[in-house]
């Protein structure tokens, strides 16, 4: 395929990661060509985009911002907090489970 990486990696079967390998995670700042990065990694083979799984718990944490440090934070807003923490963990957790299956490396951003 053109443009693909070709340097081999020992994988399992179907050309899938390591099995020490469970994912690769792109941690990235707004506006930095991420999304042009990310997409050029979905076409290599063996690869699985999983996009934003954080971005409302990042926002949700910057939004608390005026309450101080995080230990000063009501408790109904540490708890909303948390579960979005949860949920979006959950959500990685669910993603990865499928790019086992498919024998592809997990690529969060």
């Amino acid at each position: 395929m053109p443009g693909a990486i070709s340097t081999p990696l020992e994988a399992n079967a179907d050309h899938g990661p390591p099995a020490h390998v469970r994912g690769i995670y792109h941690i990235t700042q707004p506006r930095s060509a991420s999304n042009l990065f990310q997409n050029m990694m979905a076409k290599q083979p063996g690869f699985q985009n999983s996009g934003y799984k954080l971005f409302h718990a990042g926002f949700a944490t910057l939004s608390g911002v005026e309450h101080g440090p995080l230990s000063a934070w009501p408790e109904e807003k540490r708890q909303k907090l948390y579960e979005t923490f949860k949920a979006a963990f959950e959500t990685l957790e669910d993603e990865l489970e499928d790019a086992e299956k498919n024998v592809s490396f997990f690529f969060p951003k």
